[in-house]
């Protein structure tokens, strides 16, 4: 029976747990520097201190992906990983302390010699937990595996199993699936792969399509690695018939390589398999802790939009008499569309004047509508010399202030806090297929356009770019930095309009 290998963060509660004892061993000794270990047992804000940095250490490993690829990172990767790590979990413990007001102890004399001593150890155990890790691997290394190939794909594809075998598996052969097999010429291939190659120098042809089932028969081999044709059917018989010996088979579907996204997963749909591929991949638990995210973020960001309201709606209708808000539609994810919110700041006939400016820049045809100084927006002027005068309306989008009623569109949950700017319906109608992929997401307030460079780049395919990057490439972390680096784009103005 084939036991499947697990994914994701649980298959590494080992290091988990590890890292967790470090961080905690690493607290002990840096109280103990400071205060010696006698006060330690009657210490509860230190108790519960520690309990709280396990628990922000445990969300960072998990935010981070902290352990992918762990048994197989070079001590530079796992060095650069582990900083990245102390550095998050730092910067944690500072707000968990600032926020819960911890004054009856001297925390950051704890912190100061416990961070160090926390990414020393961890360093070290981890180091050390990975070979042994791998030295188990290599000595329980008794799953066989039979290769069936033609003779034309035995380089490409032996080279790529071995250098991503990992010990996984002990390769006994190859069993050539050509209708007229040219054994002394496989070999001769197999003799020019295995050259210098310790790893695979006993691989040899051990039986042809014809004699297959009968070396099966007669030899001991666990798994099967069937590397399919393109242009050919799939040997479905001589699957059903090795699997129904208690072989499990791994069958390769090569033609799926040609398929540029990142993403590819086979799936049981509808009691049909199928091969799924997208421009990102999330998972139900990612997807859940990012909404939880947006509810927090979106009830804290929609009071500051009350308050705002109380400031900004009289200076509003004072400067253009009319609603103090702005409502239009927008595309959102996959195309749905949706009401939008924004704090006014353009004169109430913008919409009616937009393809007048646009012309007058020749920007009418463009898929991204930016102006530097756009006489539409609230109390913009051009003075007798030339400069040109902001008024509320400039200021209000200069701090990106219009953008807090959007926080309303993250609670009802057709936005999000990190994600891609909604077009308007007009843009949409107007998008090249290519374009359309930016929307496989829900919408953002904030995404990695607006932090690298916001309104300065004008270049539509690079906005999509930057907008398929951030699909392609997404994580919880990733969201939590472009909102980090959001705050600082928006305080210093960089690329404000």
């Amino acid at each position: 029976m084939y036991r499947r290998k697990t994914r994701g963060w649980s298959q590494h509660l080992d290091f988990m747990t590890l890292d967790i004892l470090c961080l905690e061993a690493s607290m002990v000794l840096g109280f103990a520097m400071h205060f010696g270990f006698q006060p330690l047992a009657k210490n509860r804000v230190f108790w519960s201190l520690c309990i709280a940095a396990a628990f922000i250490d445990l969300m960072i490993m998990v935010l981070m992906d902290a352990y992918h690829n762990v048994i197989h990172r070079d001590i530079f990767q796992e060095l650069r990983m582990l900083v990245t790590q102390t550095m998050y979990l730092t910067v944690g413990l500072v707000i968990f302390i600032f926020m819960m007001h911890v004054e009856n102890l001297d925390i950051f004399n704890i912190l100061m010699p416990s961070i160090p001593f926390y990414a020393l150890m961890c360093f070290n155990m981890r180091v050390l937990w990975r070979e042994q890790l791998r030295h188990r691997l290599h000595m329980k290394n008794h799953t066989t595996m039979l290769i069936l190939a033609e003779t034309d794909r035995l380089h490409e594809l032996i080279t790529k199993l071995v250098n991503h075998n990992y010990d996984s598996y002990r390769f006994v052969g190859v069993a050539l699936l050509d209708k007229q097999p040219n054994i002394p010429l496989a070999e001769e291939k197999l003799a020019h792969i295995m050259q210098g190659d310790k790893e695979i120098e006993a691989l040899h042809v051990v039986a042809t399509q014809d004699n297959l089932v009968q070396y099966l028969i007669n030899s001991w081999v666990d798994e099967v690695y069937l590397d399919t044709v393109s242009d050919q059917d799939l040997p479905v018989e001589l699957i059903n018939e090795i699997m129904g010996m208690g072989i499990t088979v791994h069958v390769a579907i090569n033609s799926m390589d040609q398929i540029a996204a990142r993403n590819k997963n086979v799936e049981w749909l509808c009691g049909q398999v199928t091969f799924t591929t997208s421009l990102g991949y999330v998972s139900g638990r990612d997807l859940l802790l990012k909404r939880m995210m947006d509810i927090v973020g979106g009830l804290i960001g929609s009071v500051f939009t009350v308050l705002l309201a109380l400031v900004l709606g009289p200076m509003i209708y004072i400067a253009s008499p009319g609603p103090i808000f702005f409502k239009q539609q927008r595309i959102g994810e996959n195309g749905r569309k949706f009401w939008m919110y924004k704090f006014r700041s353009m004169y109430l006939d913008a919409e009616k004047r937009k393809q007048e400016v646009a012309a007058s820049t020749g920007q009418q045809d463009e898929l991204m509508f930016k102006m530097e100084h756009d006489p539409r927006i609230i109390g913009q002027k051009q003075l007798p010399n030339g400069k040109w005068k902001k008024g509320i309306g400039g200021w209000i989008r200069d701090l990106s202030l219009d953008e807090f009623p959007q926080f309303f569109n993250v609670l009802k949950g057709d936005m999000s806090l990190v994600g891609t700017r909604p077009p308007t319906v007009d843009e949409w109608e107007r998008y090249k297929p290519y374009h359309r992929g930016r929307m496989s997401t829900k919408p953002g307030i904030t995404g990695l356009w607006q932090i690298s460079g916001r309104s300065k780049i004008r270049d539509f395919d690079k906005v999509v770019q930057l907008d398929r990057e951030y699909i392609e490439n997404w994580s919880l972390l990733l969201d939590c930095k472009i909102l980090i680096r959001t705050v600082w784009t928006v305080l210093s103005r960089k690329g404000a309009m």
